[in-house]
């Protein structure tokens, strides 16, 4: 099958958080023979510190973070992904509740089609990039042409810096 990218199971301990245990599914990123464009502007760190210095120096300026992590994880892939799996790697629960054994090849592996960004796709985070800037402008919040990664709402004194899938955000007044 062409375009098929093999997929693996990450498990995280964190034991500060309410959800102890979590399992991701990744995609095997360096199998993926892509070459369109990857690149995603972002802010870099000095354009991050004068947002801090920026706040710092204007009196009762509030500052903010966001995590739009879910955003990136919902992002529509443009093309399909189809995502190989072997049978031994999926827990024996996960293949009895699922009946994935009668989806299995006889040489014991799974395809999956995946049609949203996942980890590790190389073109992920500029389809999420993509597909935020045109929600951001929509409100009339433009990326600073001469500074990637720096946003600015067009009519309010609202700025924030992207950086990865977190959003640093300066405000000076709170509105309904």
């Amino acid at each position: 099958m062409k375009g098929v990218t093999y997929g693996q199971f990450v498990c995280c301990i964190r034991p500060k958080k309410a959800k102890t245990h979590q399992t991701h599914f990744i995609v095997g990123g360096s199998r993926i023979n892509y070459s369109g464009e990857v690149a995603t502007p972002t802010a870099e760190m000095l354009v991050s510190k004068l947002l801090f210095n920026s706040v710092i120096s204007t009196h009762g300026a509030p500052f903010m973070t966001m995590d739009i992590a879910n955003f990136y994880l919902m992002t529509p892939l443009k093309c399909l992904e189809y995502i190989k799996i072997k049978l031994r790697d999926i827990l024996e629960e996960i293949i009895l509740k699922y009946k994935i054994r009668d989806l299995a090849t006889p040489e014991g592996n799974v395809y999956i089609k995946a049609t949203k960004v996942m980890h590790r796709l190389p073109y992920a985070g500029l389809l999420a990039s993509k597909q935020l800037e045109a929600q951001l402008n929509k409100h009339i919040y433009w990326q600073r042409k001469l500074v990637p990664g720096l946003w600015r709402h067009n009519t309010r004194p609202i700025y924030f810096t992207l950086v990865i899938n977190n959003f640093g955000v300066k405000y000076t007044r709170q509105e309904m």
